[in-house]
């Protein structure tokens, strides 16, 4: 985990690097019925600015500093305001080098304008015993104690190992509720994951065949990524199948010591 977490420290140092001029979005799809291009791309909105929406026809990625190409199919027809990109804002496209998609909170809908000026991301350092949090499209950062997530509340069976993963190494954008209390605590209200997701893991597992009536048996880390953990004799389990959020899939793999299922809620757009 240490070395997945180094990887991504460098990874996101370099990315800031190759990308110092590019600034923070809000984008959401233009479903106008006419001709292409004067409908059909996207609205943009900078965040943390008052300036009005604009139009662009397209958005493109350029992957930088080892970064990965995002499927269409989870930013096209995400709900407005839903996808934070960051990049380059031409006269008709948005050049952008990552993506990042909302988590929901059933309970509690997202209202883009009520968070426009409250999106922070964390600046990844290696061996640093301090976090520091910098405002979108700010050039200030500072330092926090602790950080507070609210969906280990709102969202049943997410896996909130995962959640810390994506804030602490900036994989993750977010919006604070309230101000910075005395300890230096800030707490998390929506998060905006970075895609794909997982990223650096193989997205398929290679086959075990496991021996004398045993079957096998997985760990996920907090990448998402799964790995073999043993062949076990298959036990009783429980018999209760938990339920997810709206907006969230069940997710299941066996696990030690009984070959039980363990079961996560993922976001359906991940699924």
């Amino acid at each position: 985990m240490k070395i997945i977490f180094s990887l991504i420290v460098l990874i996101a140092t370099i990315a800031l690097i190759a990308s110092a001029g590019e600034s923070y979005y809000a984008i959401r799809t233009d479903l106008r019925k006419c001709a292409y291009p004067m409908c059909g791309g996207y609205f943009v909105r900078e965040i943390g600015s008052n300036k009005a929406e604009v139009y662009v026809k397209s958005l493109n990625q350029t992957v930088k500093g080892g970064g990965v190409s995002v499927s269409e199919s989870l930013y096209k027809n995400a709900p407005s305001y839903a996808v934070v990109v960051k990049g380059d804002l031409n006269k008709d496209e948005i050049v952008v080098s990552r993506i990042f998609r909302l988590l929901p909170k059933p309970s509690k809908p997202f209202n883009f304008d009520s968070e426009l000026n409250n999106f922070f991301i964390v600046v990844p350092k290696e061996n640093s015993s301090t976090t520091e949090v910098k405002k979108l499209n700010g050039n200030k950062s500072e330092k926090v104690n602790s950080i507070e997530n609210s969906y280990s509340q709102d969202v049943s069976l997410v896996p909130m190992d995962w959640l810390s993963y994506k804030v602490n190494s900036g994989e993750s954008v977010f919006t604070v509720s309230g101000r910075m209390d005395s300890n230096k605590t800030i707490s998390i209200d929506y998060m905006f994951i970075s895609l794909p997701d997982p990223k650096l893991c193989p997205m398929v597992l290679t086959v075990v065949r496991c021996a004398n009536d045993t079957i096998p048996t997985y760990s996920s880390s907090a990448t998402r990524c799964l790995t073999f953990s043993g062949c076990v004799h298959r036990g009783i389990c429980p018999l209760v199948i938990p339920g997810c959020s709206d907006g969230y899939t069940r997710n299941s793999y066996a696990s030690k010591p009984n070959g039980c299922p363990h079961y996560s809620c993922i976001p359906s757009f991940l699924s």
